[in-house]
């Protein structure tokens, strides 16, 4: 038989392909013929097929029923991929080690079929545990779990037990032996399963400790949260860390956690972080408190919910909590990424910023967020903020898509609160923060983040990031942005490859991924929506869209004969006209900057209230304030006056924080004001009556 690959001069891999060939041949005709029917062994041998036809030749040596059943397989037939190829070298080697496991696995229907890089690794990882562990090996063949197909989780469960070579063999057997170990894993419990190896191969010793303790008996989703928990107060560096050998060491956990207690557990990680003398009033029984509530979720499914306490809280906290769950998971449109929600209600935060979230709970300031002194919304958007994290964190997505959603979600709670009756509806809802002073473009906060050596948390990841997410919000629509931002949680979670957004190692979702969530969310004619977005909060290629802004002149009439007879902004305390002015250095303001406007009253005027509404816009058409004030007239006089604050927080500190091998340290001081064109819009009851414009320069 005659191929034109043979005549045009022979390559390496053709040349390994009919050496193998000619082997079989010798023992085995049959097979060699059956070979050559193949139609990819006629157009041309590739390096992967050339490989597969040696590692069949070895295993026709071994096991000629093997290798005559591999022949009718059909990825074998129509082609050899590289995991095919890599899938026979492993089956290769088991062979080599056990004929029994081998005839085993060629008993299972998924190797039958074309071979998924997943399958291909698990064989792989199967023949590494067998080298080490055959006992382990013939246990793991057993399970339905493995024999009915292998998916990501699975694979990842091979290779995380793998990882644990170095242990006793009754490592492994105190975690397989487990009911819901060999059911098969959830992702759920494939991350517990993790993080126990992670912590058995710091110490074994407490490994197994923990693995034996009533709360692993049968899973409940507290449980993996409990397990990450415990990771995190390991680490870092060599060995476990002092806080968690002292909380092994504590009588409540030593003599093993219970389910209600690991549920408390998931906690003290975040409360590790901020403030260690919580752990003994958390793991007393007399003293902590959980109030629990299942719901139903849309897309999730029945989920827990669970407020911790050391003292008396707020009726209300069970509520507001669910109701920033429901509103975070409604913009996800996936299942929730856990099935247990923990809002840790003390306070375990020493800066300045009331809630936190770690990945397995949500801690915060107590005093704040777990009672009736501050109104609902207070506590409702930061719930919110915090809960969104469970979908876009650092650990998946770049830190100005982390906040800036939650900022996203803070902005929008805030929103909804103020479309009651009787408050005006301004054009464009606030975000939580005010324009950044020292960058305009996302794409100077990505060459920010990636400096070496360090990380820098910044305000401004929140500022951009929201305002790109609400420009994208108004400009897609309420559906197909619920859409991308479902699609942007699943890209960032699966770290592959979409369209031209190429991951790598450790790579983070950024503007690509967020480009082509979108994108795939919206039809063909809204692609150009989200090109437009992106260039205006990106790079700053496109203009800023202040379409949305109210442009109406403002009527400066008031009920009653009332009239704003003049307004200017003013830089002393005193708010003293000769010091107005329409405009001012940024880094010469150290106070606030105050609005003033100038009343005329009516003759026979009586005492009367007023509400007006204050709306500080800048030049991107964000309005970074919305303020309500109602000033009190009084009777028998002709002339009035009304002070207020305009601009960012007092107090407020754009600092950047730049963490590094050297600890914390704060960045360069910046002025809370960004340069470029501001103004104030003033109303009362929905029309404008008033506006002041000035322009800040750095």
């Amino acid at each position: 038989m005659s191929f034109p690959w043979l005549d045009d001069g022979v390559t390496e891999d053709e040349r390994r392909a009919v050496d193998a060939l000619r082997n079989i041949l010798q023992e085995a005709p049959a097979v060699a013929e059956t070979l050559l029917s193949f139609p990819w062994f006629a157009d041309g041998v590739t390096k992967d097929e050339a490989l597969a036809v040696y590692h069949l030749q070895v295993i026709l040596r071994e096991d000629p029923a093997i290798a005559k059943t591999l022949l009718g397989f059909r990825w074998f037939t129509d082609g050899v991929t590289k995991d095919e190829m890599n899938a026979l070298y492993n089956l290769r080697e088991i062979l080599r080690e056990d004929t029994a496991t081998a005839k085993n696995l060629m008993g299972f229907p998924w190797l039958a079929d074309d071979v998924t890089g997943d399958e291909s690794y698990a064989i792989y990882d199967l023949r590494e545990i067998l080298r080490e562990d055959p006992a382990m090996a013939n246990t793991l063949m057993g399970f339905p779990w493995l024999a009915d197909g292998v998916a990501e989780t699975e694979r990842r469960t091979l290779r995380g037990l793998r990882n644990l070579y170095e242990l006793d063999r009754s490592s492994l057997s105190a975690l397989t032996a487990k009911p819901w170990f060999k059911d098969g894993l959830s992702d759920e419990e494939f991350s517990l399963v993790g993080d126990l190896g992670d912590i058995a191969r710091r110490s074994e010793a407490h490994f197994l400790a923990i693995v034996d303790m009533p709360f692993l008996e049968t899973f409940e989703p507290a449980d993996a949260l409990a397990a990450r928990s415990l990771r995190r107060l390991a680490c870092c560096g060599e060995g476990v860390s002092k806080e968690f050998r002292w909380l092994m060491a504590h009588p409540n956990v030593s003599d093993g956690i219970s389910d209600e207690e690991a549920i408390v557990v998931a906690t003290l990680h975040g409360a590790r972080s901020f403030y260690t003398d919580l752990f003994d009033p958390l793991l007393d029984p007399n003293t902590v408190a959980l109030e629990e509530r299942t719901i139903d979720l849309p897309h999730t499914g029945e989920t827990q919910l669970t407020v911790i306490r050391i003292r008396p809280g707020a009726e209300r906290t069970m509520d507001l909590l669910e109701r920033a769950v429901r509103t975070v998971e409604g913009f996800a449109t996936k299942p929730f990424p856990v099935k247990h929600v923990i809002f840790l209600a003390e306070n375990t935060h020493t800066r300045r910023y009331g809630a936190s979230h770690h990945g397995t709970s949500m801690s915060g300031w107590h005093d704040k967020y777990d009672t009736d002194e501050y109104p609902e919304v207070d506590v409702l958007h930061v719930l919110a903020h915090e809960t969104s994290h469970y979908y876009w964190n650092r650990a998946w997505n770049r830190h100005w898509i982390e906040d800036g959603l939650g900022a996203f979600f803070q902005s929008f709670i805030m929103r909804q609160a103020s479309l009651g009756p009787g408050v005006p509806v301004v054009p464009i809802w606030p975000p939580k923060m005010a324009p950044c002073p020292y960058m305009t473009s996302i794409a100077e906060r990505d060459r920010e983040l990636d400096r070496p050596g360090v990380r820098v948390i910044s305000d401004c990841s929140d500022s951009l990031g929201d305002r790109l997410f609400q420009d994208l919000w108004r400009g897609l629509g309420d559906s197909v942005f619920r859409q991308g931002l479902g699609n942007l949680y699943l890209m960032a979670r699966s770290g592959a490859p979409v369209g031209e957004c190429e991951f790598r190692k450790y790579d983070k979702a950024g503007i690509c991924e967020v480009e082509a969530a979108f994108k795939a969310a919206a039809p063909a004619e809204a692609a150009a929506i989200v090109d437009t977005v992106i260039g205006r909060w990106y790079d700053n290629s496109e203009p800023y869209d202040l379409s949305h802004v109210d442009a109406s002149p403002p009527n400066p009439n008031l009920p009653g004969g009332v009239e704003i007879t003049r307004a200017y902004i003013s830089l002393d305390r005193d708010r003293r006209e000769e010091t107005k002015t329409d405009h001012f250095s940024a880094s010469e303001i150290r106070d606030r900057v105050v609005l003033t406007l100038h009343f005329s009253l009516p003759t026979g005027w009586q005492t009367r209230q007023l509400p007006f509404t204050f709306v500080t816009y800048y030049e991107d058409g964000f309005a970074y304030r919305n303020n309500d004030k109602t000033y009190t007239f009084h009777a028998g006089r002709s002339h009035a006056s009304l002070s207020f604050n305009v601009g960012d927080w007092p107090g407020r500190t754009w600092i950047p924080v730049i963490h590094s091998s050297q600890g914390a340290q704060p960045g360069p001081e910046t002025p809370i004001w960004a340069p470029g064109r501001h103004w104030v819009s003033v109303y009362h009851e929905g029309q404008k009556v008033d506006e002041v414009a000035f322009q800040v320069t750095p």
